[in-house]
């Protein structure tokens, strides 16, 4: 069975599903909202699964999942008959072909239980830095990780054993042999253990390993996704994302668009060819020295993507702008928030409050909301919600609705009309809002001081048994401070993290 690189599901039959799991997240969430890759695989694909094998945050490959509680107990059988086989590959800076030959086994017992690994020595991709391949048949934790750092050759980027610090721990599950699968599922090398890789410099890898981390599990979901992270690339202050055929690169200090074109130059490349796309925008937004507001710098490289195009996500699509405004039309890190709600809005009233462009409006009317009201002062962003309607064809449904006004303004009208008896009340509240913001309505909106005023008015506008999903991007105030701002008001407060 040969798989090509990067792809997501790697085999699945009536008893296992198995994944070639992405850099950076874990098997599991490990507390209430965490998402880690069964997680993410029950909220994006549906699929209800039973961890019977774990990789560690920073590993990638093959991961296997049960899909009954039946094949969850056959795995926990196989694992104590060590009746399977897992080889790996890994990098490190160190050779140690003099001391250890070419192959060796390391018997080392870890945390009083008995661990074997066989290693094998397969080549050296860059000047002090080698590839090597393990075997094991039952792991015990971090065991390939110990017992490579005991044998003289701790991997890349594990600091933890003593690795030299890298952009990734580079350990790569490669294959699986499992009793009941009859052809071995392999997981192909990824490219930041290639010599290619290495040979094209600093931000070259560090761009690869940050596509290692979301890449093709992104594209299974959406055309709209975030490439480089910002502070992923150590020598450049940019992000770069993806949306359908094109890059946009957000610049964010003053080094010019050209030397980044340059630097990047392979990476771009390697983008191209892996994703189809066909064009780069580089922008910088920096204030206006003379304090008239802000000053936009544009590059467009190769095809200059048409003003106005249409992105997905899911079952839904929306317009999205790299050159014509200031912001694209589309919140990216709400990505499964969003999701979250297309499954649960069915038959709800929901208030979508700060709606921008309406993008949770679009889902739950997808989904078959009784009704969502999307409230925001700007009529310009609404405007481009009601096009987003219109390009679901969800105009018909009646069920989006469309309100210009401070929402400050707005929650205090559905105060009162709760209060009276007027209304129902609702059954779920979006609210994120911006970090400042002015309106004639109700004149200078500021996040951190306006928080708590905000989710009381949200809470005495919702049902019993409701749920208000709150979010900012506001830096200048302490994640802490918002959340025990909410505890007063709310029984409960979950945070929800995400994955990638």
């Amino acid at each position: 069975m040969n798989v090509a690189p990067g792809s997501v599901l790697l085999h699945e039959d009536e008893h296992w599903l198995i994944v070639n799991k992405p850099y950076g997240i874990a098997t599991h969430g490990g507390d209430p909202g965490d998402v880690g890759v069964q997680e993410w695989l029950g909220l994006h694909h549906g699929k209800n699964l039973f961890v019977c094998s774990r990789l560690d945050k920073g590993t990638t490959g093959v991961l296997l999942f049960a899909k009954t509680s039946a094949a969850s107990s056959e795995a926990e059988r196989i694992h104590v008959g060590e009746l399977s086989e897992k080889t790996y590959y890994f990098l490190s800076d160190k050779d140690v072909r003099t001391a250890q030959g070419v192959s060796w086994t390391c018997d080392l017992p870890l945390d009083d239980k008995s661990a074997r690994t066989e290693f094998f020595f397969d080549t050296q991709i860059a000047e002090n830095l080698f590839r090597y391949r393990a075997k094991i048949a039952r792991g015990r934790t971090h065991q390939i990780r110990r017992h490579a750092a005991h044998s003289g050759c701790p991997l890349w980027g594990d600091t933890e054993y003593g690795g030299k610090p890298a952009a990734r721990i580079a350990l790569h599950c490669f294959e699986l042999k499992w009793p009941g699968i009859a052809e071995p599922v392999f997981a192909a090398l990824p490219d930041s253990f290639s010599p290619d890789c290495h040979a094209r410099g600093a931000s070259h890898i560090e761009g690869t390993v940050a596509l290692e981390r979301r890449g093709n599990w992104m594209t299974s979901i959406t055309s709209a996704w975030r490439a480089v992270q910002r502070g992923e690339l150590s020598r450049l202050d940019v992000s770069i994302d993806v949306y359908g055929k094109h890059l946009l690169v957000w610049v964010y200090d003053e080094v010019s668009f050209e030397v980044i074109q340059g630097e990047l130059q392979d990476f771009f490349l390697s983008l191209q060819r892996n994703f189809g796309l066909v064009g780069t925008v580089f922008r910088r937004i920096s204030k206006n020295p003379h304090k008239q507001g802000l000053i936009q710098e544009r590059l467009c490289v190769g095809v200059e993507p048409p003003e106005l195009f249409e992105v997905e996500e899911h079952n839904w699509k929306a317009w999205v702008t790299l050159t014509a405004r200031q912001h694209v039309g589309l919140f990216l890190d709400h990505r499964d928030n969003r999701r979250r709600l297309q499954l649960v809005a069915s038959g709800k009233r929901i208030a979508n409050l700060f709606s921008y462009t309406c993008a949770f409006g679009i889902v739950a009317s997808k989904a078959g909301c009784e009704v969502v009201m999307n409230v925001d002062s700007a009529g310009s962003t609404l405007a481009i919600g009601k096009k987003n309607f219109e390009l679901n064809a969800l105009v018909q449904a009646r069920t989006g609705k469309f309100v210009e006004r401070d929402v400050r303004v707005w929650l205090q009208k559905q105060v009162e009309k709760k209060a009276e008896g007027t209304d129902p009340g609702w059954d779920i509240i979006v609210c994120d809002p911006p970090t400042f913001s002015s309106t004639r309505e109700g004149g200078a909106f500021h996040v951190g001081k306006e928080w708590i005023e905000l989710s009381e008015s949200c809470a005495r506008i919702l049902k019993a048994d409701g749920v208000c999903w709150f979010s900012t991007n506001c830096q200048a105030q302490e994640r802490a401070a918002f959340e025990k701002g909410l505890l007063r008001v709310f029984r409960k407060v979950q945070r929800l993290r995400p994955p990638m």
